[in-house]
């Protein structure tokens, strides 16, 4: 019997919002299934390589039709929007097997790591509805008698979302609901590596409700995303990448003085650490050294690279890790025993 104040993981969030649905691999016929039918959607979808090109004119097209697409999408309710994207929530989750057979065939990632895809994706559009719920609602403010103020919180405009190859559905998604919930028109685009998994959840969020000109995607490689940033009609740019191209970003987007100061949010690569004293429990650490470098095949922006272990307890901990990682199996990431897939 559970215990009745411990929330199931539905409710993990309370009442702020409904916690994404996972799926127990651990179990052998739950893995079983899952498995066969990652398998069916994996051998019955497929797209040709020119259905994901664009060109610099499609940039400019892109935003001029989002850019008309903007007024008519900022003037729907914030519960509106909200609504739509917690129903591409709920949509992500009916597809959750077909989404995750292409992370794993597109992307390389194995079984447990598309699941998690999944998971982060339903979660970012749950949060940023909450949030523009919470914080975009009209504000009150105090004036002197017989005048009335109030702050009101509007969309800007086109915004551009730049996507990596390392969360190709989640980093995509979560840029572009957000973009998209605060009353902007969006146009997408994903990495070059990854294009079908940001096309199907362009599909999935157009059935949702998204208006089809609201969000556009925008596939190509990295001269789009030059056209892109570079439109002057562009009022903001989310971008997930590496230090070096955001940097690039950002001198694009001042090059032009005539147009106005456009906000660029990027979130860029780092070198994460841990640090190991005589403390810790030393088959903890390597259980979490393991998962932190070697999950997605050590390609996110989180992952350990360096690990600083104090001396006296540094030879049997090397000797543990050592152990651990010569068990890690290689391969197919569709084959459920695969520890590490393919780097992409």
């Amino acid at each position: 019997a559970r215990h009745p104040s411990i929330p199931l993981p539905v409710d993990l969030f309370g009442a702020e919002r409904r916690n994404s649905a996972g799926v127990d691999l651990a179990d052998r016929v739950t893995l079983a299934q899952t498995v066969s039918s990652l398998r069916v959607f994996a051998s019955s979808r497929e797209q040709k390589e020119e259905d994901f090109t664009r060109s610099r004119e499609g940039a400019k097209l892109a935003v001029s039709t989002a850019a008309a697409a903007f007024p008519a999408w900022a003037g729907r309710s914030i519960e509106d929007r909200c609504a739509i994207v917690e129903r591409l929530a709920d949509l992500l989750e009916d597809n959750r097997d077909e989404l995750m057979a292409i992370c794993v065939s597109e992307a390389f990632k194995t079984i447990p790591d598309a699941l998690g895809e999944v998971r982060e994706a339903v979660d970012f559009c749950r949060y940023y509805a909450r949030a523009a719920r919470d914080g975009l609602q009209p504000v009150e403010l105090p004036g002197p008698t017989g005048e009335r103020n109030v702050l009101r919180y509007a969309g800007r405009g086109v915004w551009a979302t730049i996507a990596p190859w390392n969360f190709p559905l989640a980093i995509f998604l979560g840029q572009t609901v957000a973009a998209l919930v605060t009353g902007n028109t969006v146009v997408a685009k994903p990495a070059p590596q990854t294009p079908r998994i940001a096309a199907r959840a362009v599909e999935l969020a157009h059935q949702a409700g998204v208006p089809s000109d609201a969000l556009i995607l925008l596939p190509g490689g990295p001269e789009v995303g030059a056209a892109l940033t570079a439109d002057p009609r562009i009022a903001g740019v989310a971008f997930t990448g590496s230090t070096a191209t955001a940097r690039k970003i950002a001198r694009s987007l001042l090059e032009d003085d005539t147009r106005p100061i456009v906000p660029l949010i990027a979130e860029t690569g780092g070198i994460n650490a841990m640090i190991v004293d005589s403390t810790a429990l030393p088959e903890q650490v390597v259980a979490d050294v393991v998962t932190s470098a070697f999950r997605s095949a050590g390609q996110r922006c989180s992952a350990l690279r360096l690990l600083l272990l104090q001396e006296e307890i540094a030879e049997t901990t090397i000797t543990m890790l050592k152990g651990a990682m010569d068990t890690l199996r290689l391969g197919d990431p569709g084959d459920p025993a695969t520890d590490v897939g393919p780097v992409i």
